[in-house]
């Protein structure tokens, strides 16, 4: 082969999200889609079957871009005589979790960057956990280094003494056997690399945290859940291969490459495909190596497409990481939704370019995109064992989802709030609508059994939350809906109410009221600043706006990823980071966090404000009977939770002071 083909380091990922903003969007809704789920009667299958796959994806200029589409696998009235025309009692005002999490289901830990329990905070800031007292006054207590310097992205839970620490990384690797040798292949700069998943279980029964034992695998972190002492860790891998791309124009160059790709494909082993694992104690010694996941716990739809993998891996902390067990799917995945007996990963696709970005700062990006509309594949697993995870089946919805908060599981029944994005016609796209589908399991497959359609027409889902029965969608484009639906039997709108602006989180406050973080907007729909909303919902066919309070222009992490918001319940009081800004220029930008108070009757004020100092943002606010603690890259600055005067502050070495 000459030189008008050179050997790169190609990712399906890499292949497709470089074409950036060229996604095509194709596709009117169907009815959600169902799929069986089958298992490998051989690694000789299961090998083919990723072969294949790689094969049909695979063209002059790599894989998943323009040579064959690489699909996905399978994977958001009146009141009616069941009672849902009053707000459920599960719209009680809810509170953090145990270690300090605002939750999506009360009985469901989810990992983040800090956790407060037992009077000590424990804080991941880049490759350093460090344990603090939670005290008016914080002090250092221990730390230790985890993973490289400049680590980033990296999250922990807390699962009795020990902390599991899981970090985003990237490792390069060797050129496989049997890549085709193309001339200049040597010369180029880098080489192929697989995204990793590194997990740390670290003693924290003292103030001294102290490694025990580190994992890596070859897969990109999606994200965890920690119910009762079980860990479910969800990861997806999809193939490295080596590809060829044409640097001279012409068809002879373009065919040149193909021909080098289609053998790359052809030549791919087990070990090039499946998520690889290595396991480690503290000291460096080789525990585990190898294929993660078996080719008999690997399954596949009726329809078999894609050649990712996404495992989810069973551990109990407890007894160290070697896995209890661990299940595969020969599909992609993007976000995680768990409830006390079922975790569900989904992934929403935009056409043949690739899946929609999600916005709550837990979901991560895929790679392929399916051949048609747009749509949202869904993937259940029983989480009933405390020792093993159970593949029950797949299926898909149309439209995307905004994100893990679309999803929720009540009596049985899967409920999805998407967005439908019709095609494009020429520059413009067409007319968007969004809708709540209900799917239940049945023979091995999600199948749907109702839907409410026609939702915000023009607009999109900007916040979803689902209280028993009852489920509330907020859509945007000038104004913003508050739809209320019944979902007791087949969904329906029982109410409707449009305000300026919207909210991208909504919490419940208990009494019928619900409280929503969100931006207010012009008549035009221009965002002017960020305030918050309390809503009358116990009426449900006629929900009412109680106050809002406008918060001047600025941003809060909050507004994408609901674990930087706080609600006491016993305060009445609602706090969150805050980085305000003057649009002047004359004031300077003002960081640090805002707490809101909420009476009784859902009226709102300004409850104080901490300051941190410029270029030290707090990412995240925890709460305890006594003080609030805001947590940035800096360090931690605590407050007394009533008056939010402050009360003390420690600096992490190495940052910027955050003390003025």
């Amino acid at each position: 082969m000459n030189r008008r083909s050179t050997l790169v380091a190609g990712t399906l990922g890499a292949a497709v999200l470089g074409l950036g903003a060229a996604q095509l969007l194709p596709g009117a809704a169907p009815t959600a889609r169902a799929d069986g789920l089958v298992g490998y009667d051989s690694c000789d299958e299961l090998l083919e079957h990723y072969r294949a796959e790689l094969r049909a994806g695979v063209s002059a200029f790599g894989y998943g871009m323009g040579g064959g589409d690489i699909a996905i696998a399978d994977s958001t009235g009146a009141p009616s005589a069941s009672g849902a025309g009053r707000a459920s009692d599960e719209a009680d005002a809810v509170g953090p979790g145990t270690t300090g999490t605002n939750l999506q289901e009360q009985d469901v830990d989810e990992p983040d960057l800090a956790k407060l329990r037992d009077g000590r905070l424990v804080v991941l800031t880049g490759s350093r956990l460090r344990i603090l007292s939670a005290q008016a006054q914080p002090q250092l207590l221990g730390s230790l280094r985890i993973g490289d310097e400049g680590s980033y992205g990296g999250e922990l839970l807390l699962v009795g003494d020990r902390a599991l620490v899981v970090q985003p990384g990237y490792r390069e690797l060797p050129l496989p056997q049997g890549a085709p040798e193309v001339d200049g292949a040597r010369s180029m700069a880098y080489l192929p690399g697989t995204p990793t998943a590194s997990v740390s279980l670290v003693d924290v029964s003292t103030d001294q945290p102290r490694l025990l034992e580190t994992s890596t695998y070859d897969a990109q972190y999606v994200s965890a859940r920690l119910v009762d002492e079980t860990v479910r860790l969800v990861t997806t891998t999809r193939p490295q291969p080596v590809v060829a791309y044409p640097t001279e124009p012409g068809a002879a160059a373009e065919q040149e490459s193909l021909a080098a790709n289609q053998l790359a494909a052809s030549r791919v082993r087990l070990a090039d495909v499946l998520p690889q694992v290595d396991r480690r104690d503290a000291h460096g010694t080789l525990l585990e190596q190898g294929n993660a996941v078996s080719c008999d716990r690997t399954y596949h739809a009726r329809q078999p497409r894609g050649a990712s993998t996404l495992l989810v891996t069973t551990l109990h902390p407890a007894d160290g990481l070697a896995a209890t067990d661990r299940t595969a799917v020969t599909t992609d995945g993007d976000l995680v939704y768990a409830s006390a007996d079922r975790l569900y990963v989904a992934t929403s696709r935009w056409g043949t370019v690739g899946p929609v970005p999600l916005s709550d700062g837990v979901g991560r990006s895929g790679a392929e995109g399916a051949p048609d509309e747009v749509t949202t594949e869904l993937h259940a697993f029983d989480t009933t064992s405390a020792t093993s995870t159970r593949y029950v089946g797949s299926g898909s919805v149309p439209g995307y989802v905004l994100g893990r908060w679309a999803l929720s599981r009540h009596d049985d029944a899967l409920r999805v709030a998407t967005t439908r994005q019709p095609p494009w016609n020429g520059d413009q796209a067409g007319e968007t609508s969004s809708m709540v589908v209900k799917l239940v399991e049945r023979d091995g497959r999600l199948v749907e059994t109702g839907r409410v359609e026609g939702l915000g027409k023009t607009e999109q889902i900007r916040a979803v939350r689902y209280f028993g029965n009852v489920a509330a969608v907020v859509t945007f484009r000038q104004t913003d809906p508050l739809y209320l639906l019944d979902l007791s039997g087949d969904p329906r709108v029982l109410g409707e109410l449009k305000v300026p602006g919207f909210s991208t989180y909504l919490h419940p406050l208990g009494d019928g009221l619900l409280l929503g973080l969100g931006q207010d907007a012009d008549a035009q729909g221009m965002v002017t600043g960020m305030q918050v909303s309390v809503f009358d919902i116990g009426d449900l066919s006629r929900p009412t706006l109680v106050d809002r309070l406008r918060l001047g222009s600025g941003w809060s992490p909050a507004l994408d990823d609901s674990r930087a918001f706080s609600y006491d319940p016993d305060r009445r009081s609602a706090a969150f980071p805050f980085v305000g800004y003057d649009p002047s220029g004359v004031k300077g930008e003002q960081v640090g966090a805002v707490r809101v108070a909420v009476g009784a009757d859902g009226t709102l004020a300004h409850a104080g404000q901490l300051e941190l100092s410029p270029g030290s943002w707090a990412s995240r606010v925890l709460l305890d009977d006594e003080y609030l603690f805001a947590i940035s890259e800096g360090g931690v600055v605590a407050a007394d939770a009533d008056t939010m005067t402050r009360t003390g502050s420690v600096a992490f070495e190495d940052a910027p002071t955050i003390v003025e």
